[in-house]
């Protein structure tokens, strides 16, 4: 070797002797968005704006209307509050470090962001699985135990304060960990968020998430639910076996007869089991990943695989987030009519009220102008035709 070529390998302080400004180049070209990634983007904007859309329609929807605030509505409003942060809060960064592998937002953000995420899951899981076990003592159980408001509201608070103490680690271990380059060069680029403890406590703290807050909850709602299928499905609805027998079915104060009440309870028992399957499937893939990664079946690597993996399984959990709020549309009456009454609120300035004729008679509806933001007392004069 010459000395012209020992001084030019000596002042080389990267393999391919590039400048800072073509290093840098390098790496910004390397986090841009790939074109297959760019199609990732548009998933992930679109679970966004619909996320955050359904989940406050949800609760606007209770909020607004009285008759809503039933003790499983209180739990579902619960969820879409868990399911709401959890898109706001986390969805973007997670789509930013997926893409530019990069962490832009340092340690603090960091801890917090994951804290929040954690926290936000642990909340769905346990409130669904409330809304299980609610339900099926309501249903196969009434008179062992009686579901009030009061009591939900106290089950919700312990559900976050239990969730919180689950995703305490995530404070605690979580940091932003710059990428080492080789000196002088110094970047933000392909700064990591991950806990920084040793990999064994990572293993038993993800085997802890896996078992804990995903497996163990969703065979109780299995369980709970199967039983309820068969309760609502199997057994003789009250007021059929009446009408067979040449009697008056029974009717509450609201006049609903025994058997409305059973139909009522199989629609929002065929919901509620509908978000738990979605729920399952959705979180499966996510948590099957990290327990093959943390036990290094599955070795991580860089390249399209790799990063197509991890965008498909943080996305599915987000899609399970936004896609709950369209399930109670399709498959609630309640909530598809609160729906589009907050819908319709959006539109009222430009909507002129009209006198409708339907049956033979003219229908007005005005509505009282003490109040505002469209939460208003309508009022309905009706005339009949001579």
């Amino acid at each position: 070797m010459t000395n012209d070529s020992a001084s030019n390998s000596s002042e080389c302080w990267n393999e391919y002797c590039w400048t800072e400004e073509e290093y840098q180049t390098m790496l910004e070209a390397h986090v841009f968005p790939h074109p297959y990634e760019w199609f990732f983007v548009f998933l992930y904007t679109v679970i966004f704006i619909l996320g955050l859309v359904g989940n406050f329609l949800v609760v606007y929807a209770v909020w607004r209307n009285r008759t809503m605030r039933t003790v499983t509505n209180v739990f579902i409003v619960n969820l879409a509050i868990g399911d709401f942060l959890v898109i706001l809060v986390c969805l973007p960064p997670t789509l930013v470090l997926d893409i530019a592998q990069t962490w832009y937002l340092g340690t603090p953000t960091c801890k917090v962001l994951l804290f929040i995420q954690n926290l936000s899951v642990s909340v769905s899981v346990l409130t669904l699985g409330a809304i299980s076990v609610e339900r099926w003592y309501a249903i196969c159980h009434p008179l062992a135990f009686k579901s009030t408001l009061s009591r939900a509201r106290n089950i919700i608070i312990i559900i976050w304060v239990v969730a919180a103490l689950v995703a305490i680690p995530e404070i605690v271990v979580s940091q932003a960990m710059p990428f080492k380059f080789p000196e002088p060069f110094k970047s933000v680029l392909l700064t990591s968020c991950a806990p920084t403890w040793e990999q064994w406590k990572q293993v038993i703290y993800q085997f802890f998430l896996a078992a804990g807050m995903y497996l163990c909850p969703l065979v109780l709602m299995t369980l709970t639910y199967i039983n309820i299928a068969i309760v609502l499905w199997k057994k003789d609805i009250p007021g059929e076996v009446m009408k067979e027998a040449g009697k008056k079915p029974m009717i509450d104060g609201k006049g609903n007869t025994q058997e409305d009440k059973v139909v009522s309870r199989r629609k929002a028992a065929k919901m509620l089991i509908t978000i738990v399957i979605v729920f399952a499937l959705c979180y499966f893939p996510v948590h099957l990943l990290n327990m093959l990664r943390y036990f290094k079946v599955l070795k991580l690597g860089d390249g399209v695989t790799t990063t197509t993996q991890s965008l498909i399984s943080h996305l599915l959990p987000y899609f399970n987030s936004s896609i709950n709020p369209v399930i109670y549309n399709f498959m609630s009456a309640k909530f598809r009519k609160e729906f589009k009454m907050a819908c319709f609120c959006c539109l009222r300035p430009f909507y002129k009220t009209a006198p409708r004729r339907r049956n033979g008679t003219f229908t007005m509806t005005f509505s009282n102008s003490n109040y505002s933001n469209c939460h208003t007392e309508d009022v309905t004069m009706t005339s009949f035709r001579d």
